[in-house]
């Protein structure tokens, strides 16, 4: 399924597309914030992406207009709904467009799954990461040795969906 809006479009990750994640993945502005920090070779990655056909986690590449600029995903752990992203190109990180790309996952999550609540984890040392989810919601759950856990309700995600909707739609004036 691919998913639209704003000029977002967030398209599953197909094999074609396994080598510049896993460049993305490898690089050291996106290993650095990463749980796993080790370098992942191309049969690891094939053999990770072979693994997700039978699972029900969904990886999409995030793309705005044209140009490919990172990964989000959400893995099911039972009952638990993990999430995460990364944009590769930093000229994208500073800007409404996170907004633009959770946004338009957290609707797809919340909406069209029916997901309850998500989670995600962050190491302490990417404090824009931290402040990041806290204004979708997200709320410190636990904290790890090597991160911190945090929990987003479809109810904290309604109140900060709202404001997040707004700011998004004063972007157009």
């Amino acid at each position: 399924m691919t998913l639209k809006g704003f000029d977002i479009t967030l398209t599953p990750l197909g094999i074609q597309e396994i080598e510049m994640v896993r460049n993305w993945r490898n690089s050291d502005k996106v290993k650095r914030y990463a749980l796993n920090q080790e370098y992942i070779t191309p049969e690891q990655q094939l053999n990770w992406f072979i693994s997700l056909q039978e699972k029900e986690d969904e990886y999409f590449v995030i793309h705005v207009g044209d140009e490919s600029v990172g990964l989000i995903w959400f893995n099911k752990r039972d009952e638990t709904i993990e999430t995460g992203f990364y944009i590769y190109d930093e000229s994208r990180q500073n800007s409404l467009t996170p907004y633009k790309i959770v946004t338009l996952f957290h609707d797809y999550l919340f909406n069209q799954k029916k997901f309850a609540a998500l989670t995600c984890k962050i190491m302490p040392d990417n404090p824009r990461a931290v402040r990041f989810n806290l204004s979708l919601g997200y709320k410190e759950i636990e904290t790890f040795d090597t991160y911190k856990s945090y929990l987003l309700t479809y109810e904290d995600y309604k109140k900060a969906d709202a404001k997040i909707s707004k700011l998004l739609r004063n972007e157009k004036r």
